[in-house]
């Protein structure tokens, strides 16, 4: 019974420490990457909206901002040239010298033809409502490859 008490106070200062964590940090170790991950699933399976909704400026998301029709016609497009097999996130780093704090992701891309691009650019700013979101593709790298 002496335990219980002793027990109590070790969960309790256990749950403690984990709340003080600043939550706002986590997300920016890994959502860049993460971002990019999500738009590339979305090109995959044509989710325009959803591609929309990752792809944008540090004044928010394209589906936010645009016309729905520019949204649709511009993911469509982008669609069609990051349609994939497999791909790896192989670099992430900051972008040095950027107007807004930029993170630049690299991508080996396997495409549908099965020719693979190494080091696609993806280029991640932080948006309005702290949200990251897709902003400059490398997609030369691809179409130049195909």
């Amino acid at each position: 019974m002496k335990r219980l008490p002793l027990l109590f106070l070790l969960v309790a200062s256990v749950g403690a420490c984990s709340s003080r964590s600043n939550v706002s940090q986590a997300p920016a170790l890994f959502a860049p990457s993460l971002t990019v991950e999500r738009f590339l699933q979305a090109a995959n399976t044509r989710d325009l909206e959803t591609m929309g909704r990752l792809f944008g400026t540090d004044d928010g998301p394209v589906a936010d901002t645009w016309r729905r029709e520019d949204v649709e016609l511009r993911m469509s497009v982008l669609a069609d040239i990051l349609q994939h097999r497999n791909y790896e996130i192989v670099s992430e780093g900051m972008v040095p010298g950027a107007r807004i704090p930029s993170t630049r992701i690299g991508v080996d891309i396997l495409t549908s033809r099965g020719l693979t691009v190494r080091d696609v650019g993806f280029t991640v700013v932080v948006g309005s409502g702290n949200q990251w979101l897709v902003n400059l593709i490398d997609v030369e790298k691809i179409t130049n490859g195909a």
